[in-house]
């Protein structure tokens, strides 16, 4: 994963690239197996502190993600919670996308019930997705 860092209205602090960097790295492990790059943005404008993330995968799957409060920090822990959610999100549509059961399925094996793993979804599955749905609403 390759990450460029730029800071507004602030000086730039190493601390907070390594904090942001790891956060982010330990929840896009978790959602993509391909290549991923991160443009960070911190930005100080009167007593808002914001960030601002654009992630792009070496298949094409791009997002972005955005958090202001009233510390640098705070703004961190907080986007790395909204990435979270907006992944399992995708990730969620995608295994439906695919005809994939969420939760439970019935074993062949006496039709009891039993929890599924989670297939892992690349940023590829994801790129596929997003193309398929863009295809439905521009009514081609």
């Amino acid at each position: 994963m390759r990450f460029q860092f730029s800071f507004k209205h602030m000086e730039t602090s190493q601390a907070l690239q390594t904090y942001a960097e790891s956060k982010i790295l330990e929840k896009i492990k978790m959602f993509a197996t391909k290549p991923v790059d991160a443009h960070i943005t911190f930005e100080v404008s009167k007593r808002d502190h914001k960030m601002h993330c654009h992630f792009n995968g070496g298949d094409g799957f791009a997002t972005e993600v955005e958090s202001t409060t009233d510390d640098m920090y705070k703004s961190v822990d907080m986007l790395i919670d909204k990435l979270e959610t907006k992944l399992k999100r995708q990730k969620e549509k995608i295994k439906d996308h695919k005809g994939h059961f969420n939760l439970r399925h019935i074993n062949e094996k006496g039709g009891r019930w039993s929890e599924t793993k989670e297939d892992a979804i690349d940023a590829s599955d994801i790129l596929k997705y997003e193309e398929a749905r863009k295809r439905r609403a521009s009514g081609h």
